[in-house]
């Protein structure tokens, strides 16, 4: 029995678990929130608030402020402005007008199409375009226009004999026939005996013969006649070739339409200048051109005109639009407001910065800061984290066989007197907290057995094991289980730390016939020797923290954060992983049957870089 153990129970040295992790649970949680808070926007709001109302300009602001009134303000003039305007004569009369029906209407006449024809027609008229397009369609005759000439001509040709000839022999076909026959062989042999100069009696009977033949007479008699000579004087003539143009001329669609455009009495009624001109006539009798001549020319529209553009006008809308804003009803009330600084932005970062003075959260980081309070995890951090509390063994963390079984066989095995065997897994329970169960149960296993080396064995016991070797081991460090203390006689349940060699062991739990910690070595008689602390005393069936901090060959082990134990071990130089287990002494009483060994959860940390 551990006198130290008991002296520190006794004296209330040794916290009940359930404190010892609200306090941790308290203290991480202030932490995780002093983080938060110190990486948080608001701390650095509140630092800025904080530095902002603590500044000489902020309580000369302040002064300032609360020493504001309306009367001689700015805002206070820009008001008694813009009511004097508001008063005056023209700008009345020009709101009287720009709000009147009258001038909506005269405004939608300027606008219409109406009103744009009626200047365009007025301009037309008046300006002289009208009476010249008049002038030139009155002066626009038959009678010695180029028509006329025309036609005078065409009829004189018609009447000339040249001309009459002419069309009358073509027309007759009289030449075409005569030039045909001076062409004939008759006509031909005519003049070719009429040529000779002294013919035979036989030529000269020939000729008289053909002189009096009627086609010869008539054809010679032709051929002398005036009117072939008038023709053919015609057929090259000037005259001809200017008749025949003229015709063309005057039988053409546009000359006659122009001669009848020329005899008529009244083409100026049927002109578009006439048009135009009645057009015009009519929209001086029409009612909104009436309305908008006389309204143009008012005093009312007069005024209107000359304060529409004007300074006072222009200085009255900036006013008015001043006056009406938001932020200056908002600027006079706050001047108006004896309690104006409360209104101002300045106020609500004090108010906000006071706020944020008193909030637990923030007081509670001011506490701390500066503090050590949070020494642990400025200085550690966690290596493995193990809660137990998936519903199957997590094993990418734990296997369930120790490591040198693991790489010799592959599998548990047994070793010469043992009465209990090692499960795959089976007597292996998680979700919540981890379990290893042993029972008594009859298992084939193999054990090692000289000469003969591994050989089928039937064992009465199974029990279980869990090992962080493949997944996790560290040299210096904290180690800590919360683990069940709850010991058996006839068992000896374990956390023990070790490395690859088996011969040092550390124990941070080893509970059964006896129960201890310490660092256990294994002599060359096979046997093992623990040197450490005795934990009897501790209370049966409670949870407990147990933990080792390692610094080179420095051991030092706590039960619920109470130093109960230290030592020096400068041999045990290695990396160090964890296993759970439980043996089998001797055999078990039914009544303790099946026996759990219980760990809620496993943690282990390593100092910062």
């Amino acid at each position: 029995m551990s006198f130290k153990i008991f002296t520190l129970q006794l004296l209330g040295k040794i916290k009940p678990v359930e404190k010892i992790e609200s306090e941790r649970k308290a203290l991480l949680d202030d932490y995780n929130e002093f983080l938060h808070v110190e990486n948080s926007e608001e701390l650095k709001h509140f630092i800025d608030l904080e530095k902002l109302v603590n500044s000489e300009d902020f309580r000369k602001r302040k002064a300032e402020i609360q020493s504001k009134q309306f009367k001689n303000s700015k805002e206070f003039n820009l008001l008694q402005e813009y009511n004097a305007l508001k008063k005056k004569k023209s700008i009345k009369k020009y709101f009287d007008a720009a709000n009147s029906s009258e001038l909506k209407r005269f405004e939608t006449i300027r606008k219409s199409e109406k009103l744009n024809e009626y200047e365009v027609l007025s301009e037309y008229v008046k300006e002289g375009e009208f009476h010249k397009q008049k002038k030139d369609i009155e002066n626009q005759k038959y009678k010695g226009s180029v028509e006329e000439q025309h036609l005078t001509e065409l009829q004189r040709l018609e009447k000339s004999p040249g001309i009459k000839t002419y069309f009358k022999l073509k027309n007759l076909q009289q030449v075409e026939r005569h030039e045909k026959a001076g062409r004939s062989d008759k006509i031909k042999k005519y003049l070719d005996l009429k040529n000779i100069p002294s013919k035979d009696k036989q030529q000269q009977k020939e000729f008289e013969s053909f002189t009096k033949e009627p086609e010869i007479k008539n054809y010679f008699k032709f051929e002398h006649s005036k009117e072939l000579k008038l023709y053919r004087e015609t057929a090259d003539s000037h005259d001809l070739k200017k008749y025949e143009e003229l015709k063309l001329y005057v039988s053409d669609a546009e000359f006659k339409k122009k001669v009848e455009y020329l005899k008529d009495k009244k083409k100026f009624e049927k002109s578009e200048a006439h048009k135009k001109w009645r057009r015009y006539k009519e929209f001086n009798n029409d009612s909104d051109i009436k309305f908008f001549l006389k309204y143009e020319k008012s005093a009312i529209h007069k005024n209107y005109l000359d304060v529409k553009d004007s300074f006072d006008l222009k200085r009255y809308r900036e006013l008015e639009e001043i006056i009406s804003s938001k932020e200056f009803k908002e600027r006079k009330a706050y001047l108006e407001d004896k309690n104006k600084w409360e209104k101002t932005d300045d106020y609500a970062s004090e108010k906000e910065y006071l706020e944020l003075k008193n909030k637990p959260h923030l007081t509670k980081y001011f506490r701390y800061k500066g503090s050590n309070a949070f020494a642990f995890f400025n200085e550690w951090e966690v290596t493995f984290n193990e809660d137990f509390a998936s519903s199957k063994l997590d094993t990418e963390k734990w296997s369930v066989m120790p490591l040198w079984t693991d790489k010799l066989l592959g599998k548990n095995y047994a070793l010469p007197g043992d009465i209990h065997v090692f499960t795959q897994g089976k007597n292996v329970r998680t979700g919540g907290k981890l379990i290893i169960e042993t029972r008594k149960e009859k298992a084939e296993s193999l054990v090692w057995k000289m000469p003969a080396g591994f050989v089928p064995q039937e064992f009465e016991y199974t029990s279980g094991l869990v090992s962080s070797a493949k997944s996790f081991s560290q040299n210096d460090g904290i180690y800590e289980a919360k683990m069940k203390f709850n010991p058996v006689n006839e068992v000896v349940s374990s956390c023990v730390l070790q490395g690859e060699n088996n011969s040092e062991r550390v124990y941070l739990l080893e509970m059964g016939a006896k129960n201890r910690l310490g660092v256990a070595r294994t002599g060359n008689d096979g046997k093992q020797d623990l040197e450490g602390l005795d934990i009897s005393n501790l209370n049966k069936n409670k949870w407990y923290i147990f933990t080792l901090e390692k610094a080179n060959g420095s051991f030092t082990w706590k039960i619920n954060d109470t130093e109960v134990h230290k030592m020096e071990q400068n041999s045990i130089n290695f990396p160090l992983h964890m296993d759970l287990m439980t043996l089998v002494l001797e055999q078990i009483s039914g009544s303790k049957l099946p026996v759990e060994f219980q760990t809620e959860w496993v943690r282990c940390y390593k100092k910062k870089n």
